[in-house]
């Protein structure tokens, strides 16, 4: 069992990806994935879960596959909501590549019953292209561009 990422197509939905980075907790119940590159309309994305975004190697590793993109869907406490912003700039300055990430808004339970929210979409320069706020209803959308 992983903790992973589904890509959904006309064939119906497929696991792409495991969470390589699993915190202690997790580590009793998953196993780790791999990192991994999923092709999308000729782009290179890069995926990650939460954890992985905050471990430099990940991000490393995945980007010696050749990867046009970094995704990543996140779960922040709302005392942390700038992190996987500062994460986000450090993928793009270290491996010249857009950042996207989905983070999770609204109480989860399990110790978040705040979350952070903020998703958002940064050029492969770090500038924030588009960002929502904390409402589970907001959504991020930007035009990437090679």
């Amino acid at each position: 069992p992983r903790i992973g990422i589904l890509a959904v197509d006309g064939d119906g939905a497929h696991v792409v990806y495991g969470k390589v980075c699993l915190h202690s907790s997790e580590a009793i119940r998953f196993v780790p994935g791999e990192p991994t590159v999923l092709e999308v309309d000729g782009w290179r994305l890069g995926l990650a879960v939460c954890r992985d975004t905050g471990i430099p190697e990940h991000a490393a590793r995945t980007a010696a596959l050749g990867m046009d993109g970094y995704v990543a869907g996140v779960v922040h406490a709302d005392h942390e909501a700038e992190v996987h912003g500062e994460r986000a700039r450090r993928v793009a300055a270290d491996h010249g590549v857009w950042v996207a990430t989905a983070a999770f808004a609204g109480p989860t339970g399990g110790g978040f019953d705040r979350t952070s929210g903020r998703s958002g979409i940064w050029s492969a320069d770090g500038e924030l292209i588009a960002g929502t706020g904390t409402a589970p209803d907001e959504i991020a959308r930007a035009v990437l561009v090679t």
